[in-house]
């Protein structure tokens, strides 16, 4: 396997911005399910080194426009074929249950594909399995046109296993102008090499420093009959799970479902800040559940008390994430958090189901709130300063990168990006007496409904999220509507309190490494889809007092199978400089 290194200039670069608090790994963004895996299996189909393939080759050339951008846009001679990859979420209450064919899906192919004799072609991949699903299709020699994700490991790993090829940066700022600019307006055109050439065309992120478009939402009404507060500590909301069930109003308060993939009991509220940069950069990352540090130990510690005391579903282990989102709506949780959008189905359900119930909002005020009794805080994972990043198969044709590019131009265009955002006027949307966009709420039923965030993983390539450039009309776009309650101020203030806490330094986005590690590749899919739960649901279900012993036991087996040769690898790449560092 060929080890990925950045670009010399390129570590330098990320070292520097890191610095100033810039770059940062990103994970589930405009997702509520768990992000994908994090590293490809090893496979000899589909798996070449990158660049070599004379078919995909960045300079084998398809014709260049003379005029940049879309005026120059010509109709191939041929028909092309342009497949995009688009998350399945297997969330059919949330936008078309088919991702591959929809309302959408043919509105591109009206107004982009016959236009200029392209077949678009979207190809679902499982957003919670994301790296298996690319590794079939690379052993099937079926990669799509582009590859997509949001974290920066991920495309250091597709690189280093020969599933990509570099692209001619003069072509792409010919044939798609707007996007440039857009990565040079934002900063982020630093971060398109691998290994000396360009790989990733990287897309927008509005508001990096936070996480404020993930929203919690509570039980006020429960609160009110309690006399209480929403919980700031780990403390106080133990103390109201054991209320809540002394009376009677809900059997299981803490929920309950099983742990998988990528994303797992992330600990970013259960470290001490300011963090220690070294443990940062080896055990920070949340895709690899971080099993036998101490921040890991004191969450476990917490589900083992919740789990003791019957506070959470014992049955949890069997519950996936669509049973969390029934408790809910049922009146069988305390909480429930998913990335907000203007329309939120579990929402709508809610309030058909509890009409008389009134619902809260977490809100971070922005001021680090430490409970000295579990070594828990308010602290969270901020999310990046870009989006997603794109980059092209190694076997795509000349034709099809030149149509992959013409497609991400098409959509950085004003009105393309409004309308696969926002949608059809009286349909999904309306103008206030501002003349504000506002989307409809419940879009159920309507052929023309969107997908998820708004149809987020059909613009993603060019923003993680639609923004006019204002955060609180940004907020105000984002906010479930047609609803019994508004949410937008309490949207609000989290991000602003969040904003803060990013600011004082007691919010870190992940450590970003410029090289690919083989001990993630080896080990990386096992640790979190086989061994974590499993050591997971010992640590949770064991006797209290057998606790300390067990998971000194299971955090050392843990490190044995891999783990700590994934803290090994980081930490060199951390010493050679091959990192980003904490903001000083």
């Amino acid at each position: 396997m060929k080890k990925n290194v950045l670009h010399k200039v390129l570590a330098a670069a990320m070292v520097s911005a890191m610095a100033m608090g810039t770059l940062a790994g990103c994970g589930n963004a405009g997702d509520n399910s768990s992000a994908g895996t994090t590293d490809a299996g090893s496979t000899d189909a589909g798996s070449t080194d990158a660049g070599s393939t004379d078919a995909g080759s960045a300079d084998s050339g398809a014709e260049t426009p003379a005029v940049a951008g879309i005026d120059g846009f010509e109709p191939f001679a041929e028909r092309v074929t342009l497949q995009i990859p688009v998350y399945d979420r297997g969330d059919a209450g949330n936008g078309a249950s088919d991702v591959e064919n929809n309302y959408w899906t043919q509105w591109v192919q009206d107004n982009f594909g016959e236009k200029y004799n392209i077949d678009v072609e979207y190809i679902g991949i499982t957003r919670s399995d994301v790296m298996t699903d690319y590794t079939l299709l690379a052993t099937g020699n079926d990669l799509p046109t582009i590859l997509m994700e949001y974290d920066y490991d991920k495309l250091a790993t597709w690189q280093s296993e020969g599933y990509l090829q570099p692209y001619d940066m003069e072509q792409l700022k010919t044939i798609a102008p707007t996007f440039y600019q857009n990565m040079v307006d934002n900063g982020i055109d630093i971060y398109t090499q691998l290994d000396g050439e360009d790989y990733l065309c990287l897309g927008m992120r509005p508001y990096g420093n936070t996480n404020y478009t993930w929203v919690t939402w509570y039980r006020q009404d429960w609160l009110d009959q309690l006399g209480l507060s929403y919980p700031k500590t780990a403390s106080e909301r133990l103390d109201l799970y054991r209320k809540l069930k002394e009376e009677g109003i809900c059997e299981y308060p803490a929920g309950g479902t099983k742990v998988a993939g990528a994303g797992a009991d992330q600990n970013y509220g259960w470290r001490d800040y300011p963090q220690d940069e070294l443990t940062w950069a080896t055990t920070g990352d949340y895709q690899v559940p971080a099993l036998s540090t101490e921040a890991q130990k004191r969450l476990l510690k917490y589900e083992n008390t919740l789990y003791n005391e019957g506070l959470k579903n014992p049955e949890y282990y069997t519950r996936d994430g669509s049973e969390a989102n029934t408790d809910f709506i049922n009146g069988e949780v305390f909480e429930w958090s998913a990335y907000t959008s203007s329309t939120v189905d579990v929402l709508v359900s809610f309030y058909e189901a509890n009409p008389n119930a009134k619902l809260g909002v977490a809100v971070n005020d922005g001021n680090l709130v430490v409970d000295e009794e579990w070594g828990a805080n308010n602290s969270f994972r901020p999310t990046n300063v870009f989006g997603t990043m794109t980059a092209f198969a190694h076997d795509a044709t000349p034709d099809e990168v030149k149509a992959a590019m013409m497609y991400m131009e098409w959509m950085s265009q004003d009105d393309v990006l409004f309308t696969m955002t926002w949608g059809l006027e009286g349909v999904n949307f309306n103008y206030d007496e501002n003349g504000t966009p506002v989307a409809v709420g419940d879009q159920t039923g309507l052929a023309e409904q969107q997908g998820h965030n708004n149809n987020v993983d059909y613009w993603m390539i060019v923003t993680a999220a639609k923004s006019f450039g204002d955060i609180e009309a940004d907020v105000a776009a984002i906010a479930p509507q047609g609803l019994p309650q508004d949410f937008t101020a309490d949207i609000l203030a989290n991000y602003e309190g969040q904003n803060k806490m990013y600011n004082d330094g007691n919010a870190n986005a992940d450590c970003n490494f410029g090289t690919a590690f083989e001990s993630v590749n080896e080990y990386g899919t096992i640790l979190k889809e086989e061994k974590y739960p499993e050591y997971r649901d010992q640590l949770t279900m064991c006797k209290p007092e057998e606790f300390d012993a067990l998971y000194d036991k299971l955090s050392q087996q843990y490190l044995d199978e891999g783990y700590q040769a994934i803290i090994d690898e980081r930490k060199e790449a951390y010493e050679a400089g091959l990192s980003t560092k904490l903001p000083q």
